[in-house]
């Protein structure tokens, strides 16, 4: 759908695209831009009788953690590496831990956002390699795990 819309006296031509789309594209003045739009609960006027039976909570579906490719270099399938580079903030694990997959082992912070680092694999912790406020680079090895048998 075509429009032309003006923001603070300034004309716009916009073409918005398929609205049940997610993300919405949109053209303005020819530049492609994608809209995320949020999810509303439909707003409902008040009822003058009171619900009969209680509301039923949903189910929200929980992400489940995948290693990307990035988590597990070659030749370094035992260890835990650092996906970013930034500050270590915290360790929760020491050597001789046995850890599962998907376990969060340290906070690794970077541009002011707190990152989880987790393992790809379970096993026990057989070194740790930093401790709060070092600071690591990218693809350095963090910990490293001897995978269980």
């Amino acid at each position: 759908m075509k429009m032309k819309l003006s923001v603070e006296g300034r004309p716009f031509e916009v073409q918005v695209g398929d609205l049940t789309a997610n993300p919405v594209v949109v053209l303005v003045e020819g530049e492609r831009i994608e809209v995320w739009p949020e999810e509303e609960a439909p707003v409902m006027p008040p009822s003058p009788v009171a619900p009969t039976a209680a509301p039923r909570a949903s189910h929200v579906p929980v992400p489940v953690w995948k290693p990307r490719k990035t988590d597990v270099l070659p030749g370094t399938e035992n260890a835990v590496i650092a996906p970013i580079p930034g500050v270590i903030v915290r360790v929760d694990i020491k050597v001789g831990d046995r850890v599962a997959y998907g376990q969060v082992v340290c906070l690794l912070e970077a541009m002011k956002m707190r990152n989880p680092i987790r393992v790809a694999r379970a096993g026990v912790v057989t070194e740790v390699k930093i401790k709060p406020g070092q600071h690591v680079h990218y693809h350095e090895q963090l910990i490293v795990v001897t995978p269980d048998a």
